[in-house]
């Protein structure tokens, strides 16, 4: 795929809308337009807070993932009522595969996420170094450092954030490496860090 050619692609932001309240906008709004600067080099800047607002009717009450879809402008908004995935344990799978942009549709995942077994998710690993979730990153804790992979296949907000306020460090973590670590955590633009921490006995190879 030529990436500097326009996408046919939709591409998707996943906001956190909590009693009314989105949570880390500048985040979202950072990877728009690293996005749309990507594959839409001359198209106007667009404001991701002003399109939320226009929507009129945003859910004052309760937890909703507000899917904004977009291409060269925002084509849909939507507020969906979330609930999230339980993950208990994560299946180590090895693939080739590029989402380096968080694209509307990833068939890719998908057909991935279908080798999961009787586990809950999948631990993707490129050359035996730890990427992602199919729906998460990921940090694992050795010595009271929460470490995350320094090459995900995307790069969150939610890790952004992390990664700004110092809670979580940058490092390449090869499978081979799992049993110095003592737990993983899963987080995203809906999961907070620390919302489900799995012990590193639960991810199995």
């Amino acid at each position: 795929m030529n990436l500097s050619k326009k996408s046919t692609c939709r591409f998707l932001e996943s906001i956190k809308l909590e009693d009314g309240f989105f949570s880390a906008l500048s985040y979202h709004q950072a990877r728009i337009d690293e996005t749309r600067q990507h594959f839409y080099p001359e198209a106007p800047t667009i404001s991701l807070p002003l399109a939320l607002m226009k929507q009129g009717k945003i859910p004052p009450k309760g937890l909703y993932k507000a899917r904004v879809l977009y291409s060269e402008s925002i084509e849909e908004i939507e507020f969906v009522p979330y609930k999230p995935r339980e993950v208990a344990t994560l299946k180590l799978i090895e693939a080739t595969c590029d989402y380096a942009f968080k694209y509307e549709k990833r068939p890719v995942l998908n057909t991935l996420f279908q080798q999961k077994g009787k586990c809950d998710d999948i631990l993707i690993t490129q050359n035996g170094y730890l990427t992602d979730t199919t729906i998460a990153n990921i940090a694992l804790l050795k010595d009271g450092i929460w470490y995350t992979p320094e090459k995900p296949l995307l790069k969150g907000t939610k890790r952004a954030a992390l990664l700004h306020h110092q809670l979580i460090t940058e490092a390449q973590l090869h499978q081979d490496q799992l049993a110095e670590f003592e737990a993983i955590r899963l987080f995203n633009a809906m999961i907070e860090f620390g919302e489900i921490e799995l012990p590193i006995r639960h991810i199995i190879r």
